[in-house]
């Protein structure tokens, strides 16, 4: 997944385009006149919603970016454009209507809780002429464009004939068309290359039971057989997304942190996925870098949008960089990535390993002074399995996630490694050994050689009066230190406390 794929490429938007209006305010007492609260108005912002919100996330994603749709002849209409000139949106083919524009106002007291919204629209179907006339526009300029992409909000714009006539048209170009479907008159969307329902919408649309994977399936089957399109993508909320295609389901989870607010989220996410698809993307990668910018979304307050930079770092957080610490067995390609781009900045690097059951304080110490050695730090913690073999079958007191989650905790740590070397001394060439005592090559068993070959840091790390000939892992690093431990502190000396500590609680609580 490579977020450098996406391009910057030409977007035609038609949709239902609308303003959204934030009043935030306090709410401190109950009308006298009616047993409502009173809002008080502190602040107000105007941004773009509906299908503007699609448009202004393709800019967000670097897209050259059109629309074709239709206002009032008012003030917020007026407010759309400006806001459209203002982030370079050509909507040059936004034309008037003589119905007001589409605005909701929502209310936002203490902590952004929304108390109310009032939406001002009127959702009666444009005329024939106004329907033949945006038809005509779009034949004009269809072939300019890489992908077409409707947003239907069934505010009057997106009729039964005008719909058909804009797939149509674009088929006969070879244009894929998406959509964000919402009518319940589906046969309206055949001939699209890709429909996106979310889970309440499929449930609407086909009149089946979504309450489950399987079911969803079942029912993105029958869209997808009774539309004729190639794809049906169902949005499911902290659930994720699934794709449905010609003998392709595909599930995707969510990586939204925590829901914040869902307000344009199926904005950013058909967005996304038409900008992915117009650099030529496969879908289902097109999928991943729309689920990552719908997981950034939903963590922003009300109708917002989300750069391809936010994007980019998500999908790096994931992939071994930025914000992810923690390396499991089978992430080795993306310890390989991290390692990869620290080398390329320059910085050296420093490791250090142990099972690290018990933190105490000659754990901080030891991994405080390693991380002077280096600009970064990689901690290896021994797997359960590989803690089992050499502390016995009682050990370790705490599960390996746990064990990586805390050391990952510490400032000074900047990545954590589990390793087994049952696992990753395998592919030690026997040469690496030769030369090694017994004794030394029984230790070399249980060590982390292999993630040091790996790594090859420029210091290795342990804590103890070592000398460099009694590890030989250090074989694969630029330099060996030794660090002293704290006197009186150890994971056993801790169990053993607890244990002391436990049998008196016992004999206490008989002891009336």
């Amino acid at each position: 997944m490579n977020i450098d794929s996406i391009l910057s490429k030409k977007i035609l938007v038609i949709g239902d385009v609308m303003l959204d209006v934030y009043f935030s305010g306090e709410v401190t007492r109950i009308s006298p006149e009616a047993p409502v609260p009173i809002f008080k108005k502190t602040g107000q912002r105007c941004v773009l919603g509906g299908a503007s919100n699609v448009a202004a996330n393709l800019v967000a994603a670097n897209q050259e970016t059109s629309v074709l749709s239709m206002v009032g002849d008012d003030t917020e209409g007026a407010l759309i454009k400006d806001l459209f000139a203002e982030i370079g949106v050509d909507a040059s083919q936004v034309k008037t209507w003589e119905k007001p524009t589409i605005t909701k106002t929502r209310f936002l007291a203490e902590n952004n809780q929304q108390v109310m919204r009032l939406d001002i629209e009127d959702s009666h179907l444009i005329s024939k002429e106004e329907e033949y006339s945006l038809a005509t526009i779009f034949e004009g300029v269809v072939e300019k464009f890489d992908v077409i992409l409707i947003s239907d909000y069934m505010k009057g714009l997106l009729t039964y004939d005008f719909t058909k006539q804009i797939i149509s048209i674009a088929n006969a170009h070879g244009k894929k068309v998406l959509v964000d479907v919402k009518d319940p008159c589906f046969e309206k969307y055949k001939g699209a290359w890709l429909l996106k329902p979310n889970k309440k919408e499929l449930g609407v649309l086909t009149q089946m039971p979504v309450t489950d994977d399987e079911k969803i399936v079942e029912a993105a089957k029958f869209l997808r057989e009774k539309t004729g399109c190639e794809y049906v993508l169902t949005t499911c909320g902290a659930k994720g997304m699934i794709l449905v295609g010609n003998n392709v389901v595909y599930h995707l989870d969510t990586v939204g942190k925590s829901v914040y607010d869902v307000a344009g989220a199926g904005d950013t996410t058909i967005a996304y996925l038409a900008a992915a698809l117009a650099s030529g993307l496969e879908i289902k990668e097109a999928m991943k870098i729309a689920n990552h910018a719908a997981g950034i979304q939903v963590s922003k307050v009300g109708t917002s949008i989300v750069y391809l930079h936010e994007v980019e770092e998500s999908i790096k957080a994931i992939n071994g960089f930025g914000k992810q610490k923690i390396f499991r067995i089978n992430e080795r390609a993306q310890l390989k990535l991290l390692i990869k781009e620290w080398r390329n900045k320059n910085w050296t690097i420093a490791t250090t390993n142990g099972c690290f059951d018990i933190i105490h304080r000659g754990h901080i110490s030891m991994l405080e002074q390693a991380k002077r050695f280096a600009d970064k730090l990689i901690v290896m913690v021994n797997t359960d399995a590989s803690v089992k073999r050499l502390k016995g079958a009682n050990r370790p007191i705490n599960s390996e996630e746990d064990r990586a989650m805390v050391i990952a905790a510490l400032d000074c740590v900047d990545a954590v490694v589990l390793f087994d070397p049952f696992v990753d001394n395998k592919f030690i060439p026997g040469e690496d050994l030769d030369g090694l005592s017994d004794a030394l090559r029984k230790i070399a068993a249980e060590a982390p050689m292999g993630i040091l070959k790996l790594i090859s840091p420029d210091v290795h790390v342990k804590g103890g009066d070592y000398t460099v000939d009694q590890v030989p892992e250090a074989m694969y690093a630029r330099s060996f230190r030794a660090v002293p431990f704290v006197k009186g502190y150890s994971t056993t000396q801790t169990i053993r406390k607890s244990s002391k500590q436990g049998l008196v609680e016992k004999n206490e609580k008989f002891n009336y």
